[in-house]
């Protein structure tokens, strides 16, 4: 399974990518929501994990520009945040299909688990 990551905070990147792929994933950790939708446009992904507040363009914007491309219109996406008294998870989960919504700090092993259990549904990218 191929996560995407998107994540300015390069060592918040790291600590994901290692884990997950200590876990087994194929990941491509982006360093903003622009390059993100970059690799998007490359490459196929079954998951994205992004943080909301990011240069460029935030994590919001980028599962709103996903969404208009078929191949990610289903895609399960995680949304990290330390805004957790600021966003509306509700709203995000409902006008742009969010899958989860992830508040900082929180356990690398947590976010393992969560990409695990959604994984065990999907079938692997360009399959």
């Amino acid at each position: 399974m191929r996560i995407l990551i998107a994540e300015d905070n390069l060592v918040m990147a790291h600590v994901l990518q290692f884990n997950l792929e200590r876990a087994g994933f194929d990941v491509h950790a982006a360093g903003d929501g622009a390059l993100a939708l970059e690799a998007a446009m490359e490459d196929s992904f079954d998951i994205v994990i992004t943080d909301y507040q990011m240069p460029r363009m935030n994590g919001a914007e980028l599962v709103q520009q996903l969404r208009t491309y078929p191949e990610y219109r289903d895609t399960p996406v995680v949304m990290c945040s330390a805004k957790g008294y600021e966003i509306n998870s509700e709203q995000l989960t409902l006008e742009l299909g969010i899958t989860e919504v992830v508040y900082k700090p929180f356990s690398p092993a947590h976010i393992v688990e969560l990409i695990t259990a959604l994984t065990a549904t999907l079938e692997p990218a360009g399959v």
